[in-house]
């Protein structure tokens, strides 16, 4: 199956971010062929593949990334990571899953058709910074393409998001992230001597209670309550009888569309100057949520699971953040759908032959069923 040798072949270039490590070259290469025309837009350190085989009609974009995150031991996998190790019924490596596969995938199924038939334009944007900072990815790309007023109708991302089985889970929207750095001041002295000490270990507990009960919304139709994860505390000198000088607290809140990162600020802020601690404090927004209307676009997806899978999917909007953050920003109609995620970012990462196979099926059924809708 050439979804297989796709994805081997894209797993053996050692692409961890920011470098696409010839990965963009290949698809470039592989979309040439069929009449694509193809761009390397560079930003920093980043390389970003845009490409598009021009028809009537509207504009289909696949989204995806090749840069994946580091190994970890390599002496803890049970197949070379870079390897793509086919095991007889896995493909063995790292970004089998997340999410060199879902690229190959939909190469795969493109090659089934005729581009030069279709009733619609067919772009890809393929970024080597989603898994870093990305921020001079996807991100710098779409501004691009605003600035140019390329207009994008829908997209396709390739991103795992299947639960069991291929298809029974797609994504139309993603919480925001916000990571919280905060320093809590103390004074230093001898346990034995309370009332010459500020411990600030003592003053976080109130905080942390109110911060981990509260509830700052509920959620809706798509999107899971708001939830917090405290992520690092780290204070003292390591020795029994010597109160701390200060704490350090790290934590990260994802959240819906039913609370604004400014509203998670000033709520955060205002406990802690309700507990009248001595802090400073720090809030990265690294991604705002989004969510894509179900239109035309998501019911041709559903009905192609349903072609293939003969299930109908469930919508959405749970796991981490996606660069369909930044392409929402065109207005165009969004889509995940991609592999099971279990084993994705882990030591012996990998993917099921079979699963690569269906998952190219449901692409085929997907460009077939846009064609004929177009069409009409």
């Amino acid at each position: 199956m050439l979804e297989i040798q796709l994805t081997q072949d894209l797993v053996r270039k050692e692409s961890i971010t920011p470098n696409d490590a010839g990965c963009l070259k290949y698809i470039e290469d592989f979309l040439s062929e069929r009449g694509f025309i193809s761009e390397i837009l560079t930003y920093g350190r980043v390389k970003n593949l845009w490409s598009v085989k021009r028809n009537s009609g509207p504009l289909l974009v696949f989204l995806g990334h090749v840069d994946v995150v580091p190994t970890g031991p390599v002496e803890q996998w049970e197949h070379n990571p870079f390897s793509g190790f086919d095991d007889g019924t896995f493909i063995n490596g790292r970004g089998t899953g997340d999410m060199k596969g879902g690229i190959a995938c939909f190469m795969s199924a493109l090659s089934r058709v005729n581009v030069d038939e279709l009733n619609y334009s067919v772009g890809f944007l393929i970024t080597a910074d989603e898994e870093g900072p990305s921020k001079d990815g996807t991100v710098k790309v779409v501004e691009e393409l605003i600035k140019r007023e390329e207009k994008i109708d829908y997209c396709l991302i390739g991103e795992p998001s299947t639960l069991e089985i291929v298809g029974d889970n797609i994504r139309i929207g993603r919480r925001g992230s916000i990571n919280i750095e905060l320093e809590i001041f103390g004074k230093q002295g001898h346990a034995a001597y309370p009332a010459r000490v500020d411990n600030p270990i003592h003053k976080v507990v109130p905080f942390l209670d109110k911060l981990l009960s509260e509830v700052w919304d509920e959620g809706n139709e798509h999107f899971p309550p708001t939830s917090l994860q405290v992520t690092n505390i780290t204070a003292g000198v390591g020795a029994h009888n010597v109160t701390p000088n200060n704490l350090n607290l790290k934590f990260n809140l994802r959240f819906s569309t039913q609370i604004t990162a400014e509203e998670i600020q000033e709520k955060v802020s205002r406990f802690l100057t309700n507990e009248g601690i001595k802090h400073k404090v720090s809030f990265d927004v690294n991604a705002e949520p989004f969510y894509s209307e179900p239109k035309l676009f998501t019911q041709i997806v559903n009905k192609s699971i349903q072609d293939i899978q003969n299930f109908e999917t469930t919508l959405s909007c749970s796991g981490g953040t996606s660069d369909g953050r930044f392409i929402a920003k065109t207005g165009c109609e969004i889509v995940e759908l991609g592999p099971k995620f279990e084993t994705i970012h882990k030591i012996n990462e990998k993917i099921e032959k079979s699963e690569l196979e269906r998952l190219t099926d449901i692409y085929h059924q997907i460009l077939l069923n846009l064609n004929e809708e177009t069409n009409n």
